[in-house]
């Protein structure tokens, strides 16, 4: 019944704690990747963090950091993602590739040796609201300094308008309590 209406999106509010970002903050943006569909296209996720990232690039040209790593060996996922984002002005130069990680957690470990390697201090995480609490209690963890989480108001999560949509997020949500949960106790 809850997926029939947009009473799920109340689970959602304590997950979603991103923040307007000022546009003189930040010297770097991370992405953190979601993979790719069927077909070998860019999955939900991971594109509308990626929109997010351009729009943040274009306000000021920042470094962009695409965390996306991969279940398989010689995944194309990297390969489309680069594409994507030049094919929309973000120039080759400034992005910076991780592509071993497994899961955010490694997201977070392998994205802060490029950051402390090339000294970027002021980080902007790109990620969609169901996945940003854990992101920020994973980056307090590690010890990240200086980061923001982006307010992402355009997620496909906000805008489901059928019933499968819905239950797509309203799994996506408990899934991230449960992930939440799990660092919580594991930290891992």
């Amino acid at each position: 019944m809850i997926a029939l209406t947009g009473f799920y999106k109340i689970f959602l509010y304590p997950l979603d704690v991103g923040e307007p970002i000022k546009p003189d903050y930040g010297d770097a943006i991370l992405v953190l990747g979601g993979g790719l569909r069927p077909k070998v296209e860019i999955g939900y996720s991971t594109q509308e963090r990626l929109d997010l990232a351009i729009e943040l690039y274009n306000s000021k040209k920042r470094a962009l950091i695409v965390s996306d790593g991969s279940l398989y060996r010689r995944s194309p996922a990297i390969e489309i993602i680069t594409d994507y984002l030049t094919a929309r002005g973000v120039e080759a130069e400034d992005i910076y590739l991780e592509g071993k990680s497994q899961t955010t957690f490694d997201n977070f470990i392998f994205s802060k040796k490029i950051i402390d390697e090339n000294g970027f201090r002021e980080i902007i995480v790109c990620t969609s609201p169901y996945h940003q609490r854990r992101s920020r209690l994973i980056m307090h963890y590690l010890k990240f300094v200086d980061f923001k989480i982006a307010r992402m108001e355009q997620s496909e999560i906000y805008q489901a308008d059928n019933i499968p949509q819905r239950w797509r997020n309203l799994r996506l949500i408990f899934r991230e309590y449960f992930a939440v949960l799990k660092f919580k106790l594991l930290k891992r």
